[in-house]
């Protein structure tokens, strides 16, 4: 059991410090040419000519909330964009708190489905959302600039053992840490 708990610290730390590693290089200049949503490791991959940046998200996964599994295209980005809900609109996050998109809407071939940002920052990692794939504010922020018009986005369920699960748990909630942390600062 000791064995095990060490092993998984160490998943742990490999994998923090393969995302600094990772999300490093050029993250500003990079162009993304893929974008690859894994809903079992609740994972945002951007591929750049440069390497590989990845970010926690949110899906939805039961009924007809479930995001669903193909290849789409990026069709429309906004930044601060309004949110049609229900029957209401909320004004952009920075005026209201309550729009669930958060600060960026990146929008697929798929109707009303895309990449956002969230006004519910602890519900990342979890199959929480509508269908869409939600990120943090900040990584949503970066991902935008970076993702043109047209990119692929794949979207995959990658069956997850149990007991790795655990460890993917582990892993977010660690990255939740270090977010806070960095915009302590």
């Amino acid at each position: 059991m000791r064995d095990y708990r060490r092993l998984r610290f160490l998943c742990i730390v490999a994998l923090v410090v393969a995302l600094a590693v990772v999300a490093i290089p050029s993250a500003r200049s990079a162009t993304v040419s893929e974008v690859l949503v894994d809903k079992s490791f609740h994972v945002t991959l951007l591929r750049t000519a440069d390497g590989t940046l990845i970010f926690p998200d949110a899906t939805g996964t039961t009924g007809e909330s479930v995001t669903p599994v193909g290849t789409y295209k990026v069709t429309e980005k906004q930044a601060d964009p309004s949110w049609h809900w229900e029957g209401k609109v909320y004004a952009p996050y920075l005026h209201d708190k309550t729009n669930g998109l958060g600060v960026r809407w990146i929008g697929i071939s798929l109707p009303s489905y895309g990449l956002h940002g969230t006004n519910e920052p602890f519900s990342i990692g979890k199959d929480v959302s509508h269908g869409c794939v939600r990120h943090q504010n900040t990584d949503v922020t970066k991902a935008f600039s970076m993702i043109p018009i047209g990119t692929p986005v794949k979207i995959i369920e990658t069956p997850v053992p149990q007991r790795t699960e655990s460890m993917v748990t582990d892993f977010l909630e660690l990255y939740d840490l270090l977010t806070v942390m960095e915009g302590s600062h």
